[in-house]
């Protein structure tokens, strides 16, 4: 057997066979077989070749012999096709000097290659072929010089490929059962991260603003390919500038793993796993992460949400988007009769007719008016919640009410803002007071009836005297 074909059987049956497998790249296809007989450079014909990349979904397989799948079966075993998953193809050089695969030189320059070792002396890359995988995860490299490459997967594209495609090698001719492809075929497949993030939002420790609210992330942690490891994890939540970040405990699998060992906390608010808290992801099933904030404003509706973007292996996934909702509650307190607003009525607030108070005491201005800048009005699809007012204080002059309880419905604030309740007292009855008149008037009724019959009396007794004459 010859020095060069000896070199060619090596390469069928090792660095290229190799390369390939790290790739998983031909699921379902036989791998090339050493003991065939391999092709001598000096059958080789042309001078470019191409290279097509199938990228599938799936865990990899065996490794292929740079030959296309055909058979039915096989082709329905890749799996999903992946497009818009970009590559490079950078040409291998030794020395300084492309590598040329029509020479036996070249065969053995590349016996020493391997994707990690390629970038340095002495060997050295060109600059990359971008090449995109089209709808059913094909893409071509065409017009390919014969020589070694690198192939690089540079971006998943939309895709959520937690275990990418290592780097690997292939070379275009391929020796194959004692012939040269010159179309090579490769198919690396990807494990994609299908896991769903989910996130709740509890009820506020209180129901007033400044109260803490805690929302839970939960997030599946996604499977690796065969011989992958968890190399990044985090938990991104950006929050609502209504929201102010407080604190956060995080589990894995319902153990409590220590901030600044097992991971950090940055920003508006990243939860990055270090290398201590990569570790306890292996054979883990599950993340959570309760998140403490505060809620310190409404804005314009009252409705602040929340979502968090969960990262494996570089991988998205995002989560729901829950939300909690806050409405104003605007007391006005008037007077029964004439509706003139008064000042100084005392309320509290409570979450039941004498259930647990909730905001106050506080007092109506000089406007008769209370105005209570937030209380919760419920989680999610719920936008009101009920509350009892108490007055425990009328205004000066004002009954309280034998009754003091009122009932109110909190809305968020972009469904009616503010929430408006109006409240009437009646004012106080004072002592009684005497009938118009009194003593002295009677006196002078007597004295005047009296003059008035003396008058009539003088009067008929000139008419007497009169007749007499």
């Amino acid at each position: 057997m010859s020095n060069r074909s000896h070199v060619l059987r090596r390469f069928a049956a090792g660095i290229g066979i190799m390369a390939l497998a790290a790739a998983g790249a031909f699921a379902a296809a036989p791998a090339a077989n050493a003991s065939n007989p391999t092709a001598s450079t000096s059958d080789i014909q042309g001078t470019t070749g191409t290279l097509t990349i199938h990228k599938h979904a799936g865990d990899p397989g065996a490794a292929g012999d740079g030959t296309p799948i055909t058979d039915a079966a096989a082709i329905a075993a890749l799996g999903q096709g992946l497009s818009g998953v970009q590559f490079s193809v950078q040409r291998v050089s030794y020395s300084g000097t492309p590598i040329d695969l029509t020479t036996a030189a070249g065969w053995d320059q590349i016996q020493s290659a391997t994707p990690q070792n390629v970038a340095s002396a002495p060997f050295s890359l060109a600059a990359g072929t971008a090449a995109a995988t089209d709808t059913t995860g094909q893409a071509v490299v065409s017009n390919l010089p014969y020589g070694l490459y690198l192939v690089t997967e540079t971006s998943p594209g939309a895709n959520a490929i937690v275990s990418p495609v290592q780097p690997f090698l292939v070379s275009v001719p391929y020796p194959n059962q004692g012939t040269w492809l010159y179309d090579v075929h490769v198919y690396p497949k990807n494990k994609l991260n299908t896991t769903t993030p989910t996130k709740t939002v509890a009820a506020p420790a209180a129901p007033g603003l400044g109260s803490t609210i805690v929302w839970t992330v939960n997030a599946p942690i996604p499977a690796l390919a065969a011989g992958d490891t968890y190399r990044s994890f985090s938990i991104t939540d950006t929050l609502d500038p209504r929201l102010t970040y407080v604190g956060v405990v995080v589990q894995v699998d319902g153990t409590t793993l220590t901030a600044n060992t097992d991971y950090t906390v940055a920003g508006n608010t990243t939860i990055t796993f270090t290398t201590a808290g990569l570790a306890k992801l292996a054979g883990a099933t599950a993340v959570t992460a309760a998140i403490t904030t505060t809620v310190t404003s409404l804005g314009a509706d009252g409705v602040i949400p929340n979502t968090a973007v969960v990262n494996t292996n570089g991988s998205d996934r995002t989560t729901n988007t829950p939300q909690t909702n806050w409405g104003p509650l605007k007391i006005v307190k008037q007077d029964a009769t004439t509706s003139d607003t008064l000042e100084g009525a005392v309320f509290e607030v409570y979450d039941a007719k004498n259930g647990t108070k909730v905001a106050g005491p506080v007092t109506t201005d000089v406007d008769g008016q209370i105005f209570i800048d937030g209380l919760w009005a419920g989680n999610d699809a719920t936008k009101s919640t009920d509350y009892w007012l108490k007055e425990t204080q009328a205004p000066a002059g004002y009954v309280l009410p034998a009754d003091p309880w009122t009932p109110v419905t909190v809305v968020a604030a972009g469904e009616t803002s503010p929430t408006t309740v109006t409240i009437a007292n009646t004012q106080q009855i004072g002592p009684a007071l005497p009938l118009t008149g009194g003593a002295g008037s009677l006196l002078f009724t007597v004295i005047g009836g009296a003059l008035a019959l003396a008058g009539v009396g003088a009067i008929i007794g000139r008419r007497v005297l009169a007749r007499r004459r």
